[in-house]
């Protein structure tokens, strides 16, 4: 509030000297042609004295009036060095040719050559009337090339008298103007602060972790924008507040249940309870149990790695056909295991895309271990490729129980694991589908899932197509 008054003090300030300025200007101008209308008049009256149509004591009293009215002192240079004053100043005072051509020495030589045009000066030196003064003077000239003068002083006091009045006026119109800005930028920033402080007492709430907060503040103007972004800061963190306490409790959950059985088999195996004939069993049970949590944590760095933009990709152009093959050979056990029906078909013998190779691995690698795990038994297995203009296609489909509808939208959140049943959805560790997300993002393409009784499961990804 203080910075806008300042700003609005100081803007009156100069509005009203810049006003100030003009208007003594404007005055001025005015004053010089009034004086110099008072010249022409007195030139007037005193033609008609020469030419005897007044009286000298007409005269006197005409230009007395005339100068009383201006409040203006008239000198009138006669042929014979003799001064005729009227006004404040008169002969009977003294004032002679010799005082006046000692102070307007100068003015004389230029009223000669003026060639009967007026002759303006600002005397602010010591003069007649002991006061700065503004002299107009007039040459009068005659036929025979002799010269008379008049001379029209008027005090600077008198003009600042009557520009008093327009300063008063000036000053009050500030003073009017500072006290409506007072009032209208109290008012303004108390309007402006409130919404501010709301803002603020919901950063002091956030800084301490309360994200369950919410500003009610409707302007539509900056700060119901930044209200409007507050609330959606607030919102998403704490959504990542309830992500972070759910990722906690699934990462301590996946990591427990692999180290209480292996914990478990191997003080089995130490104390005797296991009998001798079982413990390459139970400790084969145990090292699967150590591969599958070491998976666990590769994957956990690598998303964090992706996250962190410490994972670069390196694209190269890649036989998607031929990279499916291999990925699919590394599964032969579990196919056999499961007696499934692997069925692949490639529209093309072979089909190329720019991407990262190890990392559309581990994509085909996830979605592929996912199909196979929750195929049913003796169940299908299809993989198949396809292409356009600028993309590849690649679909992985099991059969089996569809995946529920409402689950499809959290397929691919970290350690989501479906309904709290238990289902087959929430096998696994849940961060394998995060990943091959995270990787196609990372090459900006998309995945999507479509699932139903008839077709089963299937995931499908895209990628760009190698330029020929």
């Amino acid at each position: 509030m203080v910075l806008f008054l300042a700003i609005i003090m100081v803007s009156l300030f100069i509005s009203g000297m810049m006003m100030s300025q003009i208007m003594r200007q404007s005055y001025e101008d005015e004053s010089d042609s009034q004086m110099v209308a008072t010249a022409r008049d007195v030139e007037a009256w005193y033609l008609f004295y020469n030419e005897g149509k007044i009286t000298s004591e007409q005269l006197k009293k005409r230009l007395d009036a005339i100068a009383m009215t201006n409040q203006d002192s008239i000198w009138v240079v006669q042929f014979d060095n003799q001064v005729m004053g009227f006004g404040e100043t008169n002969t009977s005072e003294g004032v002679d040719l010799n005082e006046i051509e000692l102070y307007y020495n100068s003015m004389v030589d230029t009223l000669n050559e003026s060639e009967g045009r007026p002759v303006r000066l600002a005397i602010q030196e010591s003069n007649p009337f002991n006061t700065p003064i503004i002299t107009v003077a007039l040459p009068i000239t005659y036929s025979d090339g002799s010269m008379e003068y008049i001379f029209i002083n008027r005090r600077v006091s008198t003009l600042d008298a009557s520009l008093i009045n327009i300063y008063r006026q000036i000053v009050l119109s500030v003073a009017i103007a500072a006290v409506m800005a007072i009032i209208l930028t109290y008012i303004f920033t108390r309007y402006m602060l409130r919404p501010l402080g709301i803002v603020t007492k919901g950063a002091r709430q956030l800084a301490r972790g309360h994200f369950d907060i919410w500003l009610e503040v409707r302007s539509e103007d900056e700060i119901g924008q930044l209200a409007d972004t507050f609330n959606s800061v607030a919102r998403d963190l704490k959504k990542y507040e309830q992500t972070r306490d759910s990722f906690v409790a699934d990462v301590s959950h996946e990591l427990r249940s692999p180290l209480t059985s292996v914990q478990g088999l191997v003080q089995g195996v130490m104390d005797g309870t296991i009998p001798e004939d079982e413990k390459l069993h139970y400790l084969g049970v145990a090292l699967d149990e150590t591969k599958r949590l070491n998976s666990l944590i590769n994957n956990m760095l690598d998303l964090a790695k992706m996250e962190s933009g410490q994972f670069p990709l390196q694209l190269e152009d890649i036989e998607v056909n031929e990279l499916i093959r291999r990925v699919l050979i590394t599964f032969e056990s579990k196919i056999d295991v499961k007696n499934l029906m692997v069925e692949v078909e490639f529209a093309n013998d072979k089909e190329y895309a720019t991407a990262d190779m190890n990392q559309i691995i581990q994509v085909v690698h996830n979605i592929m271990d996912n199909a196979i795990k929750f195929a049913d038994y003796g169940g299908r297995l299809r993989i198949s490729t396809l292409s356009t203009e600028d993309k590849v296609f690649v679909s992985i489909n099991n059969s089996g129980e569809p995946i529920p509808r409402e689950v499809i939208p959290y397929l691919f959140d970290r350690f989501y694991k479906g309904d709290k049943s238990r289902t087959r959805i929430r096998e696994g560790a849940g961060i394998g589908l995060s990943l091959v997300k995270k990787i196609l993002e990372e090459h900006r393409q998309k995945i999507w899932v479509e699932s139903d009784r008839i077709g089963g499961t299937t995931f499908t990804f895209t990628l760009n197509k190698t330029e020929k």
